[in-house]
């Protein structure tokens, strides 16, 4: 019998079956929503992917091509890909799809997932929060300075609001943290606006949002969801928001809605210490993900990015 490593395939979008990808990337115990197919045909310029099995390890490559060269890059609002596995033991295999990949791109920058464990690589943060309790439970773990801004926020007339479009929460996150995400760009929020259409067809996007007594919004959220997480891919909150503790009221209100479900809120972590904080508050803990760089360009291309 061949070894998992001595299987691995190479295979371009086109000859990849979506139903068979979707099932592993669903069955993985790493699986994650960024590495769906659909999610990869909305959020990449291109993508490949190394096989082995029948579709029982798989490996997306997300990529592109400058001066010549193809590379692997990580998509606009995709936390995490890399090897995943229906079998736990198959994820050790990940030196070999990494020594794989190298065969096609010359150069690379991506995130593998939380249970890859390459060689020589660095880490990134990523704060989790199970909500697998009662509210009551997960609310005895928040930090002191927590439930101050929470009896803080409680001073005003804020409101949960669950019926909000992410078109709104998406252009309001787009003029007041734009500047701030000059990376992204603006074909990337295309991308992203037909990524949610799709996901809500899928009934797999949720928006909630923080607004005052008059209703204007004061803090915002477009969350996606699976059937084990609930990411929170993004955020917003106004300046009036903050003032008010507003993102603290929504966040709080989320987790009470979603408490006692076998499953995680996932916050997408942030290496920033003052976001990082604040997740942290919630009683999270951090849950970090391999970063991926190599460079074989030749000279003198290897210098450039």
């Amino acid at each position: 019998m061949n070894s998992p490593s001595s299987d691995i395939r190479f295979l371009n979008r086109g000859e990849i079956d979506p139903e068979k990808w979707d099932r592993c990337i669903q069955d993985a115990p790493n699986g994650k929503i960024y590495a769906r197919s659909f999610y990869l045909d909305a959020m990449a310029k291109n993508w490949s992917a190394l096989v082995s099995g029948d579709y029982d390890m798989v490996m997306p490559l997300t990529w592109n091509r400058k001066y010549g060269f193809s590379y692997l890059y990580q998509p606009a609002f995709t936390a995490q890909l890399g090897l995943f596995s229906i079998r736990a033991e198959g994820l050790t295999e990940i030196n070999h799809f990494i020594a794989e990949a190298k065969k096609y791109y010359r150069f690379c920058e991506i995130h593998l997932n939380h249970l890859n464990a390459p060689e020589s690589c660095k880490l990134r943060a990523n704060y989790i929060l199970p909500l697998d309790h009662p509210y009551e439970q997960l609310r005895k773990n928040y930090k002191k300075r927590l439930l101050e801004n929470l009896s803080e926020a409680d001073s005003h007339t804020l409101t949960y609001f669950t019926e909000a479009d992410f078109s709104t929460s998406l252009e309001l996150f787009k003029s007041t943290y734009g500047k701030r995400f000059a990376h992204v760009k603006n074909q990337d929020y295309i991308h992203f606006t037909l990524l949610c259409r799709e996901l809500l067809k899928r009934d797999m996007l949720f928006v909630r949002q923080a607004r005052d007594g008059s209703g204007n919004i004061l803090s915002s959220g477009i969350f996606f969801r699976d059937l084990r997480r609930i990411y929170n891919i993004m955020s917003v909150t106004v300046d009036a928001g903050r003032e008010q503790r507003a993102n603290f009221f929504l966040m709080d209100h989320l987790i009470q809605e979603f408490s006692s479900r076998n499953m995680v809120l996932d916050f997408e972590g942030s290496e920033l210490p003052g976001i990082a904080e604040f997740y942290r508050k919630f009683g999270s803990f951090n849950q970090p993900y391999p970063f991926l760089r190599f460079n074989n360009l030749p000279f003198p291309f290897r210098y450039f990015k």
